[in-house]
């Protein structure tokens, strides 16, 4: 059944009366909702999602459309995420110098390991997404979207994150990982001590399938704060090019250590 959204008034009357925090929070609450696997959700869906009140939440789902971030798709008789979404993210992605410097390394890296680059970025609330992904010639690994929330368990990229954490706000990040998995606490414990020993023995760490099966890669964190985030790159290969090519991970770990010393030295920010 096509879900009729609520009429919209005036622009006065589609904005929200509500505390501008309380909104604010509130309407965020609502865009959060929307993921890469589910991008249109029906009102029910994101009354319970949220755990707005109903009326609470269409009043937000109206303010947000005549803000031109979220649509309704008659069609589909759903909301969606709107480009307006996008025009936010714009200035953010243009202010992160490291991009520009390192897209063409990034791209010629990709290039030699017909494979996929990633640059993730640290969030306020210590999460890890993707903010640029670079396509080699001949790649077959499936792209990130940009914004994506990287697992800091599963990844090489993830796991390389959390050796740059303070010691209290790493407890806390692996404290809401178990909460979520508590079958992964030897496993972490254990791939986490070896993510260290190959950063300081190798300058990479490697991830040989623990997040996808037919996937093997490298990562290289950024060892100092930029603009007060965090930032690791990595890469990430089909893993059936071991059978051919026992030494690749090696091979990728070195020159992806090499791109990274190149970036930070271009920053202005040596890695030693």
């Amino acid at each position: 059944m096509i879900e009729t959204p609520p009429a919209e008034g005036s622009a006065d009357d589609s904005l929200v009366q509500e505390a501008p925090q309380s909104a604010l929070a509130r309407g965020i609450r609502i865009l959060q909702c929307f993921t890469t696997a589910e991008y249109d959700l029906s009102g029910k869906d994101l009354v319970e999602r949220s755990g707005l009140p109903k009326a609470t939440a269409f009043r937000l789902i109206g303010t947000l459309r005549a803000l031109g971030l979220v649509h309704y798709s008659e069609r589909r008789g759903k909301y969606m995420l709107a480009p307006g979404v996008l025009s936010l993210a714009s200035p953010l992605l243009a202010s992160m110098t490291i991009r520009s410097i390192a897209r063409p390394l990034m791209q010629e890296f990709a290039d030699h390991a017909q494979g996929q680059v990633t640059l993730a970025s640290s969030t306020d609330d210590e999460r890890l997404v993707f903010i640029e992904a670079i396509q080699g010639r001949g790649n077959s690994v499936s792209r990130p979207e940009l914004g994506t929330s990287v697992s800091l368990s599963k990844s090489s990229t993830g796991r390389a994150f959390l050796t740059l954490l303070p010691q209290a706000r790493l407890a806390e990040a692996v404290r809401e990982i178990l909460r979520q998995h508590p079958e992964r606490a030897e496993w972490l414990e254990q791939k986490l001590a070896s993510t260290r020993e190959e950063l300081a023995t190798l300058g990479y760490c490697r991830n040989q399938g623990e997040l996808h099966r037919n996937t093997i890669g490298v990562a290289v964190p950024v060892q100092r704060l930029i603009d007060d985030r965090r930032f690791v790159f990595g890469c990430t290969v089909p893993a059936y090019r071991l059978l051919d090519e026992p030494t690749l991970l090696s091979d990728l770990g070195m020159r992806l250590a090499t791109l990274v010393d190149a970036v930070q030295t271009a920053l202005g920010n040596p890695r030693r």
